[in-house]
Parts: C-alpha cells; structure tokens; sequence
C-alpha cells in the first residue's frame, strides 16, 4: 500500500505489515470501485484470494445490487468528504460503523460488522473496511447420499454440495482406490468467459444463469459419484471405478455436460451460449493424495484454457513434465531482474513510402546463465500466470523509455519519434498501471506523445469493459494506444470506434499472405480502409519481402516493421542504421 502524497514510507510498511497480519478482513476500494487492497483475513473471511480480486471492479464481486448505493459506494462518491445520501454528516478523518453483507466465494452471504474510514481526497479518494463477521446459525445439512458423509453442505445458490463436502468426499475416495490406478478421477469445469457475461447481464442475472448451469450439469450427471459447486463458476465432479475405467465414465460424462450447455440459456427475453474448459486427473501417477488430484485436475483445466477453451484436457505425462517446467521458469524468473538477466531488444518502425524510420518496438529478451536464450513464448505466459509481468513490465516500460530520451538527447540520427512497449492483460488489470506509466514518464522526462502503448486485441476483449477505463484512463496521460495482433481475436471491427486507439497493428498472419492470392490483400485492405476512415494509423508486422511491402505501398498502408528493415537488436547495435554512438550503459 502506498501513501497517496508520496513514495512509500517507514510508516506505510509498518501500516502494511499491521494489515496483512490483522485477523479481521481489510478490504479498501478506489473512488472507481476497485479493490486495490484484500488481506489474509479477507481471504479467510470470503474465501477469494488476494490474485482474484485486487484490480478487480468490487461490484463484479462483493456487492449485491449497484454498487454506487453500497457503502463503499456512497462514501467514494462525494468528493468533498462528506458521505451524503442516507448516510449524513462527513468521516473524514473519522469512522462509521455499520452492518454489511458481502458475497461469499461459494455464493452466500457473509454478515460483518463494518467499520468504514475514508482516505485521500478527491482523485485519490479511496474507502477503507475492517470487516468481522458476525456468528451465523450452523448450516442447513443432509445425508441423502448412500456412503457420503454423516453431514452434506449444500451450495446456497446452486444447491449442490459444496466444496467442503467435496474434498471429504475425494479424501474417502482416494483412500478406498489408493493402489488402484485409473479408479479415481476428479472433474474441474470451468466456464468459458463467464465474467464478460456477469458483467453485462448483472450478478443477480448472472447468479441466475449459473443456478441454471448447476441443473445441467446435475441432470448430466449419469454414474458420476458426485456434482458440487467449487466456486464462482467452477464445478466438481467426482468419479470412481473398482476396475479402474474412471477415465472413460469422465469421457461420457463430459459428453453430455457440452451437449447439455450447447442449448442457449434464455435470460431476461435473449438467449446467451456457454461452453466450459474441462480438466481430468486421475490417480494414475501415484497422485492419490486429494490435494495432489485437484491441483492436476486445475493444472489440465488451465491448459484447456490456454488452447482457446471448450476442450478437455487429462493430466498426463507430457503435461507434468510442463507444470515442472513453468515451475521451475518462474523459479528462476523471480531472480531475472535482480540479476541483470532481462535485456531489450529494437525493432525500427519504418513509414511504408520511403521506409523512413519512426521509432522503435521494444522486445524483452531473457538470457538464462545456464540456458541461454529463453524465447519470450516460453517465460512471457509464465510471468502472466504468476504475476511477475507487473515488475518485469515497470522495468522494460522504464528501460525503453529513458533509452529513447537517451536517442532523443543526442540530436539527429537516431530514432526520433516514439517507443513502442507491450502491455499484458495481466498490467491491464493492475490497479496501478495508470500510476506506474504516468511516474515513469515523470522520471525518464520521456513526452507522453513519445510513448506508444501495445495492447493485443484478446487482451481488450478478456473484459472490454474494464479494459475500456483503463485505456481512457491511459488516454488522458498524452501517451498513444495502439491494438496489437488486430484480426486473430474474436471482436468486431466496430471495437476499433469503441476503443481510444490511434494505431491498428495488422497480424503477421495477414501479411505473409499479401499478393498470394489467397485474400490477403483483401482483409489487409479492408482494415486499412476502416482505420484511415476513423482516423486511425496502421502498421502491418511482419514484412519479410519487398513484394508485401509493395503491396502495402499500393494499399497505402502507414508504417511496417519486419525483418526487410531490421531484426529486433540491442540498442547498440542500432548504431550501424542510425549512426550513433551510444553510451555503454544503453
């Protein structure tokens, strides 16, 4: 947590110390409704982890009802200080103490006493909240399952039995089957793009449709030993076989659950499609611990993602030989930065008509001590997953930054123009991007025209509307935006009008077909059509010929990068096309 009038002090670490260690949970919301701070105790409290909500909108989440007439809400609102609305008088500098009830992970109400602060004032203005929850009356139990336990836990939302009841469930189960190899399997599905639909339909729409899913699945259920709610919009399902053929009772199951979510869910007069990632483990690799299997049945769910999702994917050798593989990347990725291992790459932008450079792209490079270079394909997905891009992208946006005011200070002959750097989905959803770009730009002197920022186009449509914010937010800073890898996401071009872009980059895949015959020149021009019309500039990626690039000049394309110029380089070694001499610690 950082103090809102400067940099971090003895005091902010000592308060951020007394925070993560307070039994109660501590949440605080920005004056946009983000959550920017989520202790232990609030994971112990409402069983989201810090990772699931930190950056996240609180009333996608938390709060029943808009958000704006929550008290978060109503306390952020009034930049003066003063609460207003049904809570009258001003906190600031004060408390208030109230009764609130927030959203549990697993889909129940947690009832807290609440005492509110207020912090910061106007664009700095944030709330507060240490949160105990009151004593609730022991929950609603059963046993109508032959050999369950004595009590069975029921999801309040969906009615299926929770997650607790699951793991007791999968601990007898693992221990009866231990030996047995393929008698055992666990099932984790998880819905595909769920929160884009949470966000437009609204949670109490949104709980309704995955009550609805809960009644698919259940009704799909066939011979599978047990259906439970894990949380959010994920669910369990346990499956056991004496003869160890677990795994094709699992492959008839999943049958029927994606002919099951195939029909449309009618919801408020329309009708949405669902699809689900799925993943299997099974006690075949001496995994007969519970904990074991659902982290390999997670780590195969996480891989079906990655291929795009709708698909199955089973735990098996090739894919723990790949989680020891990213385990072992992250390992050494956390020392990356500290070591000096983490370097840039140049790649000039030319203007198609005359190939005068504009600027460069600035690529991360990782060389590894013992494995030299790592491509970026291998540890740039990692660093997503376990949040190191946020670092790692602070430092490659202050590197290209004072490395282009470096150009820029040394007068003619060098790239003049801007520096284009990437930016994650994962820096997209950090509270703090909008701060981080704006104090790097104060601290390299660099001009926000100069900076351009790269956002792929899947990344703007993870969550369009989040994505939209923070792009406005960037915006407002003077830096310019660009969408990168435009044509390989799923969005329309009309997102090009939603977004405040001034740049489309065309995917390489389009230009290695330009003057084919195979309608490359067709979707190329169509693109440029439609970003020259809202007055957008465009770039094509990947020119390797003097062909493309004159089918570009004919379709009057602006700029292009690509290996007829140059191949991505150190900064040194830019001086062979720019002619400058660089200083030693470029």
């Amino acid at each position: 947590m950082t103090s809102a009038t400067g940099p971090s002090t003895v005091d902010d670490r000592r308060l951020d110390r007394l925070i993560a260690g307070c039994p109660d949970a501590y949440v605080e919301i920005d004056r946009s409704g983000t959550i920017v701070e989520w202790n232990a105790g609030a994971e112990a409290t409402f069983g989201w982890r810090q990772d699931d909500l930190v950056g996240s909108f609180a009333a996608d989440t938390l709060v029943d009802g808009p958000f704006s007439r929550s008290p978060f809400g109503l306390l952020v609102a009034d930049t003066t200080g003063s609460a207003g609305g049904p809570m009258t008088g001003s906190i600031a500098g004060g408390t208030l103490d109230l009764v609130l009830e927030l959203r549990h992970r697993d889909g129940h109400r947690v009832r807290s006493d609440a005492r509110f602060v207020v912090l910061g004032h106007g664009r700095e203005r944030s709330v507060a909240a240490f949160l105990r929850p009151r004593p609730t009356p022991p929950a609603t139990v059963d046993a109508d399952t032959p050999g369950a336990p004595s009590t069975v836990v029921r999801d309040p939302l969906t009615g299926l039995v929770d997650r607790a009841t699951y793991l007791v469930r999968l601990a007898g189960a693992a221990s009866t089957h231990a030996g047995t190899p393929g008698s055992v399997a666990v099932v984790l599905l998880d819905l595909d793009r769920f929160k884009a639909i949470n966000n437009s339909l609204g949670h109490v729409l949104g709980d309704g449709v995955l009550a609805a899913v809960a009644r698919r699945v259940e009704d799909a259920a066939g011979d599978v030993d047990l259906v439970a709610r894990f949380g959010g919009d994920e669910f369990l399902a346990l499956v056991t076989d004496v003869d160890g053929r677990a795994e094709a009772k699992v492959g008839d199951f999943v049958a029927r659950v994606q002919a099951a979510l195939s029909a449309p869910f009618p919801v408020a007069g329309a009708e949405i499609f669902l699809d689900a990632s799925v993943g299997v483990a099974l006690n075949t690799f001496g995994a007969d611990d519970p904990d074991d299997l659902l982290a390999h049945a997670e780590a195969a769910m996480y891989q079906a993602k990655r291929r795009g999702g709708f698909g199955v994917e089973t735990f098996g050798e090739s894919l723990r030989v790949e989680v020891l593989d990213r385990m072992a990347t992250e390992h050494s990725l956390h020392r990356a930065l500290e070591r000096s291992e983490l370097m840039l790459h140049y790649q000039p932008v030319v203007e198609v008509t005359g190939a005068t450079t504009v600027g460069v792209e600035a690529l991360i490079r990782w060389h590894h001590p013992d494995q030299g270079m790592v491509a970026p394909g291998r540890f740039i997905p990692v660093a997503e997953e376990s949040g190191l891009i946020i670092p790692i992208g602070a430092w490659v946006l202050e590197q290209a930054c004072t490395q282009l005011r470096d150009w820029h200070d040394r007068g003619a002959g060098g790239p003049q123009g801007s520096v284009e750097v990437n930016l994650s989905a994962r820096q997209i959803d950090d509270p703090e991007i909008v701060a981080t770009v704006e104090t790097i730009l104060a601290r390299t002197g660099l001009p926000p025209g100069h900076l351009t920022l790269e956002i792929t186009e899947s990344a703007l449509m993870r969550d369009a509307a989040s994505a939209l914010v923070v792009l406005q937010a960037l915006k407002e800073l003077g830096v310019l935006l660009a969408i990168d890898d435009f044509g390989t996401g799923y969005s329309s071009l009309s997102y090009l009008q939603r977004f405040p872009l001034d740049i489309v980059k065309v995917d390489r895949m389009f230009v290695e077909q330009l003057g084919m015959r195979t309608g490359g020149d067709e979707i190329v021009s169509a693109v440029i059509q439609l970003a020259h019309a809202l007055g957008l500039e465009v770039v094509a990626e990947g020119v390797e010929t003097e062909q493309q690039l004159d089918v570009l000049r004919a379709l009057e394309c602006d700029f292009a990068q690509g290996f007829l110029f140059s191949r991505p380089v150190p900064a040194t070694e830019l001086r062979s096309l720019y002619g400058l001499q660089l200083s030693t610690s470029s």
